[in-house]
């Protein structure tokens, strides 16, 4: 369907979102819509959301972590339409996360999303984001912004994920501990394991806690073990004058995460739970220890004002066995935040500026080696790459929010970022290998425009539009394909212009609904590619464009029942796109991108009748379309689904806070891929899913 046609189906849906809505949202105590006044802060100023326009879901504590293995941001994003999460069960690459489609690109780590953990940036300067340091079993709620966002944070050209942890008031001390074990039916033997304790206690007017976990976990897959161990210290005091203090530090030591690649078509139909046997010759996988550290001085202003000052570091230390590639990577991370938001009345309007400054610079000292034996252990003998690189950005803002009449607010918002890359080759051996330090320096603009209605106390109304940019990060601008140290020379930022209507809001306290439609146009888009697996390259794609309909509801459909339903519509095409490989020309206008499935569905039924005495029961149902594998061919990924089942108590004993649970990880056993590697080399695509998974877990606690 093009042109008229699919504008027509955009409209319709819209218009059906009323009923579309009777079909579910997010589960009980979720805040997607406008139930009491809620307020968001991902928008970088305490804002009401029925004032905010643009597409905002918060995901409270029971969605991220209740009954849930918490290991990866897939077992909650679920609930959020226009998010696809491509889960790898492979803990050395990270889960692939996409906003409307930006980040799909992903080898490893996030791209194109900010994210931030109690304000602090896991995002680096170049783009790139991780979360070593993250333990899910203490989030307190997740704010997900998806479109522009680039007025506001700079370099992410999909959204944001603002994450904040438990920020619980303890009159005394507080203790809580949670350990969950499972075991995959497919292969026996294979278990995992994860215990996490949480100790707070109170400071003077404050509080500070400590969290320690470990997950242990035995992949279903060969060579997919992972041992990840994280701590988390946080302590927030009030001070006099209207100020706060927050304190964070955070720990993740991942001494173990095994890579076990992906597979052919072949390999998958044979045995899905293999690896390739280079991925076992080289011990392809990865060992971190990353340390972050940050501070957030707040004064909250009598007038309604507010002013925050965040500065953070972090060090990174990365020993990461590739097939092809053996890379010691050593980070250094460092910047500050500021922010101040501030009540000037235009007349008689009501109207709140905000501005702020962002500053991060990056060093990483990157040495890249060759094998030249089959031991893993000594792979240090050919060094390929040995160089020192830099990143740095500022990125100043203005934000205005402006009440034209208590029913209707307008937003606009500047943002100019300098992003400056730097390099010193300290491999250096002419004439074969000569010196190829340099710079690059990516410069963006960067506005919005929305307008937010709220013709009800319950229902809000907006549009917006703005523009977004994505830098290569420093590992894409390292991988050139003629194998040359320095930056490429060749691959420039992605830019985008966005658009998007939309609505939100509630029918008394039984329903609840989120739709939007929106359209990106994109140039030089950064599309990866292999050579030699798993060796990723970059280049620009001329334009893309990405357009779909997210739809969310929430309904309750008896008292103590509720059910919930997320749809993301996704049509994501390349507009005008060539290149040549070899003698052959491939022009792929028209087509759709590769790794995002058209169609994604999530629904989740939840029962917790007050006749069950704290017992409840939660059925969840995922399905995906196929999609395109790679920008050439015409192989795809099938479609598939699964079913998780989690049942639960909740309730006190003897002074105890008990919450045992059992969970089912797909359980109907259906076999399915899960993530796709797009462009792989050798057609080595598909990362499987596991099959069954069977779990049980307690969580205890005591005090207060």
């Amino acid at each position: 369907m093009t042109g008229p046609g699919r504008c027509t189906l955009y409209a319709a849906v819209l218009g059906c979102v009323p009923f579309l809505a009777l079909y579910g949202q997010t589960p009980d105590t979720a805040k997607p819509y406008t139930l009491p006044p809620a307020t968001v802060s991902v928008t970088r100023a305490e804002l009401p959301l029925t004032k905010v326009p643009l597409s905002i879901h918060s995901l409270d504590r029971a969605q991220i972590s209740r009954a849930r293995p918490t290991w990866g941001l897939d077992e909650a994003l679920a609930n959020v339409p226009g998010v696809f999460v491509a889960n790898r069960y492979n803990f050395s690459q990270d889960q692939r996360i996409s906003i409307r489609g930006f980040g799909a690109r992903s080898a490893f780590a996030v791209r194109g999303i900010k994210i931030l953990v109690d304000g602090i940036p896991q995002t680096l300067p170049d783009g790139q984001g991780q979360l070593t340091n993250l333990e899910l079993g203490e989030v307190d709620h997740i704010e997900v912004l998806r479109g522009s966002s680039s007025a506001l944070f700079g370099n992410a050209s999909g959204g944001v994920i603002s994450i904040w942890t438990n920020p619980q008031d303890v009159e005394g001390v507080r203790e809580d501990a949670r350990f969950v074990a499972g075991q995959f039916n497919q292969r026996a033997g294979r278990t995992w394991n994860k215990w996490q304790t949480t100790t707070g206690v109170r400071v003077g007017g404050g509080s500070a806690q400590l969290t320690v976990s470990r997950l242990d976990y035995e992949g279903e897959r060969d060579h997919s073990a992972a041992d990840n161990r994280v701590l988390n210290a946080r302590l927030r005091l009030p001070l006099a004058g209207g100020w706060s203090l927050a304190l964070v530090t955070d720990v993740g030591d991942n001494p173990r995460a095994d890579n076990p690649g992906s597979l052919t078509l072949a390999e998958l139909q044979a045995n899905r739970d293999q690896a390739p046997a280079l991925n076992l010759q080289r011990n392809a996988g990865k060992a971190v220890t990353q340390f972050q550290t940050g501070a957030t001085l707040r004064r909250t202003i009598t007038n309604g004002g507010e002013a925050a000052f965040t500065v953070f570091g972090l060090t990174r230390d990365l020993k990461n066995p590739i097939t092809t590639t053996y890379i010691d990577l050593n980070r250094v991370d460092y910047g500050a935040r500021a922010t101040v938001t501030y009540p000037l009345p235009l007349g008689t309007l009501v109207h709140r500026l905000t501005a702020g400054f962002d500053f991060q610079r990056q060093r990483d000292d990157r040495k890249n080696s060759a094998y030249t034996t089959s031991d893993p252990a000594k792979p240090d003998t050919v060094r390929t790459l040995d160089q020192l690189e830099h990143v740095t950005e500022i990125g100043p803002f203005v934000q205005s929010a402006l009440e034209l009449s208590s029913r209707t607010t307008i937003t606009a918002g500047l943002r100019y970022d300098w992003v400056k890359f730097a390099v010193q080759d300290h491999l250096i051996t002419p004439p074969s290998n000569p010196d190829d330090s340099g710079d690059r320096l990516m410069r963006a603009l960067s506005g919005s425009f929305g307008i937010a209605v709220n013709p009800s106390n319950r229902a809000t109304l907006y549009a917006n539009v703005g523009s977004s940019f994505e830098t290569p990060t420093t590992t894409e601008l390292a991988n050139s394909a003629s194998g040359t140290g320095g930056f490429n020379p060749d691959l420039k930022p992605q830019h985008a212009w966005n658009y998007e209507i939309g609505v939100r809001g509630s029918l008394g306290q039984r329903l609840g609904f989120t739709a939007a439609v929106f359209q990106a146009d994109v140039r030089d888009a950064l599309i990866p590619y292999e050579i030699a697996a798993p060796r990723f390259y970059y280049r620009n794609a001329g334009t893309t464009r990405h357009r779909g309909v997210e739809v969310s509801g929430d309904i309750v459909l008896v008292p103590g029942v509720r059910f919930n339903a997320v749809w993301t519509y996704a049509d994501y095409r390349y507009r005008r796109y060539s290149f040549t490989t070899g003698t052959v020309v491939h022009t792929l206008d028209g087509r759709a991108l590769p790794g995002i499935p058209q169609h994604w569905l999530n629904l989740t039924l939840r029962a917790q009748p007050a006749a069950f005495h704290g017992a409840w029961a939660e059925l969840q149902q995922s399905h995906s379309s196929g999609y395109f594998v790679s920008d050439t061919l015409s192989t795809r990924a099938a479609p598939w689904w699964s079913t998780n089942v989690r049942v639960g108590w909740e309730g006190t004993a003897g002074g105890m806070r008990l919450a045992p649970f059992v969970g089912i990880i797909n359980a109907f056993n259906h076999l399915y891929v899960s993530s796709v590697v797009i462009n792989a080399a050798r057609d080595r695509f598909y990362e499987p899913a596991p099959g069954r998974n069977i779990y049980v877990g307690l969580s205890v606690g005591a005090g207060r």
